[in-house]
């Protein structure tokens, strides 16, 4: 009996330890620069493009309001950060769209915030060539942390790193 419990044990401790080791590592802020990706300001939009053509994108504010979903299935939520952006299509022929799926966002120490099915939001909608559109995309955020949000956005969703970052704070 004491084996069993020896070895359940040790094959415990053994998967938490392969866990930590081979668990993903989010990339700093320094690192997602170095790599390539433009520190946005949200005073002008940053230019992308891509094999369809070329776009803009901006990210215009942040701020910070109270969980309202009917979602039954909402992460849970102390508070909501919601996140602006506006988007232009320069020359894409076949339209374009950017979704909440190209943006993953922070808090100040680190953490991945969750994407929230915020109520009352910008939708994403398709636009033709110099067509202009703004939405936004909602974040749950902890009771507990700061008043900061690091924003990511791919270009392209199967990219580790992302091509632009913003960094906003509110009152």
């Amino acid at each position: 009996m004491k084996i069993c419990f020896s070895i359940i044990a040790l094959v415990i401790a053994i998967t938490v330890v392969v866990a930590i080791l081979t668990r993903k590592k989010v990339p700093t802020l320094e690192e997602k620069i170095k790599s390539g990706a433009v520190m946005h300001d949200g005073t002008k939009d940053s230019i992308f493009e891509s094999p369809e053509g070329s776009y803009s994108l901006k990210i215009t504010s942040v701020y910070e309001t109270e969980p309202e979903t009917t979602d039954e299935n909402a992460p849970d939520a102390d508070r909501v950060v919601v996140v602006i952006y506006e988007y232009s299509n320069d020359d894409i022929s076949n339209g374009l769209v950017i979704s909440s799926a190209h943006f993953k966002a922070y808090d100040k120490s680190g953490k991945e915030l969750k994407i929230y099915p915020q109520a009352n939001l910008f939708e994403p909608g398709e636009i033709s060539a110099l067509g202009t559109h703004t939405a936004s995309v909602a974040f749950a955020i902890s009771d507990n942390a700061e008043n900061y949000v690091q924003v990511d956005y791919y270009n392209d969703l199967a990219s580790e790193l992302p091509d632009l970052v913003y960094e906003g704070v509110w009152e």
